[in-house]
């Protein structure tokens, strides 16, 4: 990323080198763009600022490839303009571009793109946003399978559009539960126990039509040794968590495509772990 100075009325974004499949080169639609626009204005820059953009993450598979855009481009602009941003005020920059490109202002998405590690993201009307970060324990790997579906346009708005208006009580306070199992284990480093809060009564139940065979895909990860399995993103892709010096991950993500086969579906996985976060690497 380039900024060039100038007596403009207001910033512009020229992108350049883009790498990737389906990257929007507009700068109305291109999350990273976007980004660069907003902070530029509420910081009153003026100038051109060009976008060089390797996008190595797939797009519309549930990993998060939109926020990860909106994410660099807010870690780079503070660095390039040396704002001095806290790293909320990043996951909201970053977060206005989600809200453009899929609909929703994940700052789930982004906060995990920003920040790595597990991140708890607090937001919600009239409620400043917060953030809470926690390392991943030792030995916690990560399986992902994603089944060869067809999905419609705009994926993440339309796998949204599928949930519940409102949902049971009883269902409010087992999901509430799980989740605070969840951080618990990441505040206590135990990988069994954030497998235990990875259930959920509400969304899940609502996105998994989407994905083929996903019972019998989680069941087989958690036979083969899995401590808990979800939906990863809005999907179709599915996550397993597995402590590594208990089980081996690769028999988990053999176990996961297995069941897509049985299905009749193609899929692609791969074995990975929680990564640090965006972050500034300056070439020679």
């Amino acid at each position: 990323m380039r900024f060039t100075p100038g007596k403009a009325r207001a910033a512009s974004v020229r992108i350049g080198k883009l790498t990737g499949i389906q990257v929007p080169r507009s700068e109305a639609e291109n999350g990273a763009s976007i980004v660069c626009l907003e902070m530029a204005k509420e910081h009153d820059v003026r100038g051109e600022i060009l976008v060089d953009l390797d996008k190595r993450v797939p797009i519309g598979l549930g990993m998060g490839s939109s926020g990860a855009s909106a994410a660099a481009a807010a870690v780079a602009m503070n660095e390039l303009l040396g704002l001095g941003l806290s790293e909320d005020e990043l996951v909201f920059y970053a977060g206005m571009a989600e809200g453009a490109t899929s609909g929703s202002r994940h700052y789930d998405n982004v906060a995990a793109s920003i920040l790595g590690g597990f991140v708890v993201v607090r937001t919600g009307e009239g409620e400043e946003l917060t953030t809470a970060r926690f390392d991943p324990p030792a030995g916690l790997a990560l399986c992902v399978a994603t089944p060869v579906v067809i999905l419609p346009s705009r994926k993440t708005e339309y796998a949204r559009s599928l949930l519940p208006d409102s949902v049971p009580l009883g269902t409010l306070v087992s999901n509430v539960g799980n989740a605070s199992l969840m951080v618990s284990g990441f505040a206590k480093k135990d990988i069994k126990l954030i497998g235990k809060g990875m259930t959920d009564r509400a969304v899940e139940l609502a996105r998994k039509s989407m994905i083929p065979g996903f019972d019998k895909v989680r069941s087989g990860a958690l036979e083969a040794g899995a401590e808990g399995v979800c939906i990863s993103g809005a999907g179709p892709s599915m996550l397993a968590m597995v402590d590594k010096r208990r089980s081996r991950p690769e028999k988990v993500l053999e176990a996961m495509r297995a069941a897509f086969a049985k299905e009749g579906t193609k899929s692609s996985g791969y074995v990975t772990k929680i990564g640090r976060g965006a972050r500034v690497v300056k070439g020679s």
